[in-house]
């Protein structure tokens, strides 16, 4: 039931049924109760009861948003600095610039491999190209052992992080769930958690390690989500275990031309970003704004999703 309805319902509770059709007749529409409460020939006590039937749906709509964001970050509406300043990073990470962007919550970890494995065989489609039916990468069936050496973790650590999936694969489980693939201003900022220096915890490569998974500390496999300390937004993960596919395509001159609101990337190309570095690379790659593409999926590459805070409205208004 709508909380429009709720409220009406309330009202004839606290204002009295048999007065008010006395008063309007059967037909009293909501404006109608609305006008007789807000008068000056209303109950009394009908402002007391509805005081308490106002704060009842607050707290109501507060726990349905709490159940609704639970494993979720929220990112608030504000502007951030996204790039690298000169003497950090690649050219494509140039110019920094300060970015407006709406408010959106996103997952605190990595989408793990048991909750997408429920999506591929839910939906019997999107597959990890290591699980595809009859596929060439296939674990137990596929002539190419790529990625045979990660049977065993795929088997016993449903907690890790998915990988070798698709851009394609990512967006589809995103929209299962009634999300979204973030865009890359969005994982910067998220992934940045407020600070201006290269990692979200400071400029220093050697202070990785309890936040990140990389090649010097990973022993060549993706590991459990959650196990490295979150950034100052509660995400864990944002520095390397594994790249993470977000919504744009690659453009290496983008930043100079990107719109200074809620930048979507460019119109076309042939490969999408990833962000944040993996298990298998360097340290420096999970840099917050280091940058880089593929279009392909691979044996270190997962994803997150996001919502944003007007969607996520929407959707508790359609009774989602």
């Amino acid at each position: 039931m709508k909380p429009a309805t709720l409220f009406l319902l309330a009202a004839l509770l606290c204002c009295g049924a048999g007065q008010l059709r006395a008063q309007f007749g059967r037909g009293a529409g909501r404006s109608d109760l609305m006008g007789y409460i807000q008068g000056e020939g209303a109950d009394p006590a009908c402002g007391v009861c509805l005081k308490a039937a106002q704060k009842f749906f607050d707290e109501k709509k507060k726990a349905e948003l709490a159940t609704k964001t639970a494993g979720l970050a929220h990112i608030p509406a504000g502007v951030y600095r996204v790039g690298s300043p000169e003497t950090i990073g690649d050219p494509d990470e140039r110019p920094a610039a300060d970015i407006t962007l709406d408010a959106f919550y996103m997952d605190k970890t990595e989408v793990t491999l048991k909750d997408y494995m429920q999506f591929a065989q839910t939906t019997s489609a999107n597959y990890p190209e290591w699980a595809v039916p009859n596929g060439k990468f296939n674990m137990q069936t596929g002539k190419d052992n790529y990625y045979k050496r990660l049977k065993t973790l795929t088997a016993t650590c449903p907690s890790c992080a998915v990988f070798g999936v698709t851009w394609s694969n990512a967006r589809a489980y995103c929209a299962w769930k009634k999300r979204r693939l973030p865009t890359e201003a969005e994982w910067e900022a998220a992934a940045r958690a407020g600070s201006a220096e290269a990692y979200s915890f400071g400029d220093i490569p050697t202070a990785a390690g309890p936040y990140a998974w990389y090649v010097d500390n990973s022993k060549n496999m993706p590991h459990a989500v959650g196990q490295k300390k979150p950034n100052k937004l509660g995400l864990h993960d944002m520095h390397g275990n594994v790249w993470e596919w977000v919504s744009d395509v690659y453009e290496k001159t983008y930043y100079a031309g990107r719109p200074a609101r809620n930048p979507t990337g460019p119109a076309s190309g042939k490969e999408r970003v990833i962000r944040g570095g993996s298990w298998a690379g360097e340290v420096d790659a999970t840099r917050s704004g280091n940058r880089a593409s593929s279009k392909d999926a691979n044996d270190d590459i997962g994803f997150r999703c996001v919502i944003s805070e007007a969607d996520l409205e929407q959707q508790r208004g359609n009774g989602f």
